[in-house]
Order: C-alpha cells, then structure tokens, then sequence
C-alpha cells in the first residue's frame, strides 16, 4: 500500500501476511503513555483544586505529590538500568504498567497524605519503567527503518495526550457530577486498565534492547551537559502542567472552561506528532529538543502577559504541542548516537535526571505560589525551560 503522505503517520502503515500494521503497534504503546503520564501523573492538575478544597491544602502542600511522583519517577529510572541487566525492556514495561494503574486507583482510597504520597511515589517508578522502556522499545522496532522510527517515536510520545483528553473527559461528570475527587481517582484507574490491555498485549511480541553492564558499558560523561538540560527541562515544564488548572481558577474560569483548556492542551500533545514528524525524521535530535522546550516555555509565559481566551487557548496549544518532543527528542538521540543495546539504559539515565528536576519543580513553584503569587511561580518554570534550550543546542551539534 503506498504511502498517503510523504513522511506522516500515515505512511507508516504496512499490510504484512498476518495484517500487521506498524502504525498500529505504534499506537498501542502509545496507550500505555496516554494512562502513565495523562492518567499517573497530569490528570492531578484536574483534580487538584477539589482536593485543595476538601483537605484544607496550600500550594507548596499541593506540590508534594506531583514531587513524590517524580521521585518515583526518579527511582524508576536508577532501578530500571539496573533490572535491565537480568530482565527485558518489555517484561519491565509491561510491570510499570500494571503497577501503575493500580496506584492511581489507589490514591482515591485513602485521604491519608502519607499514603497518597506513597502510591505517586510508586505510580512514578512504574512510570519510568513504561516511559523509557516503551521509548527504547518503538526505537527497536522501527530500527530496519530509520526514515520512520523518528515519526514513531513522536506518535509513541504524543500518547500521552489522549491520556489528557480522556481524562479531561472522565473526570469532569464525576467532579460537576457533585461526587468526590476520590471518585475522580477511582474513575481513572478504572479507565487505565481498560486503556492498559492493547499495550501488554502488543509488547509481547517485540524484541526489545537488552544489554549487559559488563558487556556493553555505557560511557555517560559525553551526555552530560544534554543531560543537565533535560532535567531543567523537568524543572520547568512540570510547573505549569502541575498549577495551570489552578492557576485558570485564580483567574476566575469556571470548571466547565478551565477543563475545556485542558482537554485543548491534550488535543495539542496529540497533534505534535503530526507536527513535528519531519523535524523528528530529518533535523538533529538535539535541535528539536532545543526547539520543543523554547515552544514549551513561550507557552508558559503567555498567560502572565495577558489572560485573554484566545491567548490562554494560545498558550495550552504552545504547551501541548511541543513538550512531549522534548523526552521524543532524547530518545532519538540515544538512537542515533549509541549503539542498540545501550538505548534502554541511555534512556533510564536520562529519564532518572529528568525525574530529580520534576520532583523539585512543583515544591519549588508552589512555595513560590504561596509567597509570591502563581504568576511568579509560573515566570520561573518558563524562565527555566529558556535556560534548558539554549543549553540543549550546544551538544552533539555534529554527532547528532
């Protein structure tokens, strides 16, 4: 079957004896991105102002679970190059999963703060293993074509928007519905497991990387300057993505608006595969990466220059459409630059640092919030993501 586009997502469709369309296990995986990171770790933006209300929290409290996700996150990335060594990347991938849908259900169970910090912690770590597993596994199997594993790499990343839709989507009747944010959460982990089963289906029967610390060592030192970037990346983004439906409430939008938005944003992260399918196929990893966080921050910001309809929609289509390319674009230059059994590993080293940055962002934004107003928080999340691009264009300029 040709190709309908040249280079779009389309053309990744192929018809093989038993109807195996690559466009297809793309999308599946995608899945376990859209309950990982649109459901595991997004979706509390939504819920936020209802436990904010109920349990009597301020911001820098507020902060704390998005910071204890990403410690998990953290500790997903460390554990992950290490588990890596005796088992595969799909065996790891497909227990973040499971684990993490089980933990989001678990965070409407209890009203306790220490165990609400206790199932982000560890959504985060199953995260980690889904997120960079997954990104290593799409590069595998899209590895006999290099014209289309940069596209599949954006449509694996870009799932995690559907996670945002949906969850815009389930968790709006249930909190205008007049029930609990516990039912919201509970609401979530029911949807994540339905969500989950095409994912763990479909790895089974990839080949994912595998290496061996002794056989194939991982020379990092090269990486660390893209490195430190990515986790001022993780600094940064994380703020608004943590406050923004907050923050909208500071600005006297309505539930009804405010999740609206968000649904936009997640519509965004959909669309920036299509988006950025040729930058991901034909431009440097580390110039996409560069330009997917500059987007990211200038989103960030619009909303402190004014708060207009059309520029808050402005800014989520900014936001959402750039910040997923940014873990994409680290993938891709793991790709590119190290050899196939080192991909899953360069990725959990990448993904741990990322992680550190997203557990400081939302404590640190939200001391800010409660001292200094949102809108002081939210100019250093984006002052931070400037910071990150123009530190991410001065690596492997001629490498990668």
């Amino acid at each position: 079957m040709p190709p309908l586009l040249p280079e779009s997502p389309l053309s990744l469709v192929r018809f093989g004896p038993e109807g195996t369309s690559l466009l297809r296990i793309a999308i599946f995986l995608a899945l376990a991105i859209a309950v990982v990171n649109g459901f595991a770790r997004f979706a509390y933006a939504l819920i936020l102002p209802a436990m904010r209300e109920d349990l009597l929290w301020d911001y820098a409290a507020s902060g704390w679970l998005n910071t204890a996700n990403s410690i998990g996150y953290a500790l997903g990335g460390l554990s992950g190059m290490l588990l890596l060594v005796r088992f595969s990347a799909s065996r790891l991938f497909s227990t973040g999963l499971v684990a993490t849908v089980i933990c989001v259900a678990a965070v409407g169970l209890t009203r306790d703060l220490g165990w609400m910090l206790l199932w982000r912690l560890l959504a985060g770590i199953g995260a980690a293993w889904v997120f960079s597993c997954g990104g290593a596994l799409v590069a595998a199997y899209y590895s006999k074509d290099p014209t289309k594993a940069g596209p599949a790499i954006a449509i694996f990343f870009a799932g995690g928007g559907l996670g945002m839709v949906l969850s815009g989507l389930v968790v709006y009747p249930v909190l205008s519905g007049g029930l609990s944010w516990s039912a919201a959460w509970l609401a979530l982990g029911l949807s994540g497991v339905l969500l989950a089963v095409p994912p763990l289906l479909s790895v089974r029967g990839i080949e994912g990387p595998r290496g061996s610390l002794a056989s194939d060592p991982f020379h990092w030192r090269p990486y660390t300057l893209i490195t430190f970037s990515y986790f001022l990346f993780g600094i940064g983004y994380i703020v608004y993505l943590t406050f923004v439906i907050a923050w909208l409430k500071e600005m006297q939008l309505g539930v009804a608006a405010s999740t609206g938005l968000w649904v936009l944003l997640g519509l965004a992260v959909m669309a920036s595969g299509r988006i950025w399918q040729h930058p991901m196929a034909h431009w440097r990893p580390t110039s996409t990466y560069a330009a997917a966080t500059f987007l990211t921050g200038l989103g960030s910001a619009l909303p402190i220059v004014s708060r207009s309809p059309i520029v808050l929609a402005i800014s989520v289509c900014l936001v959402g459409g750039s910040f997923f390319m940014a873990p994409a674009s680290m993938t891709a230059l793991a790709r590119k630059t190290l050899p196939q059994g080192l991909w899953a590993r360069a990725m959990n080293m990448f993904t741990m640092n990322f992680a550190i940055g997203q557990a400081i962002g939302p404590v640190l934004a939200g001391w800010m919030a409660d001292r200094m107003g949102m809108n002081s928080a939210m100019a250093m999340g984006a002052g931070v993501l400037v910071i990150s691009s123009l530190l991410g264009l001065t690596q492997f300029r001629a490498r990668s």
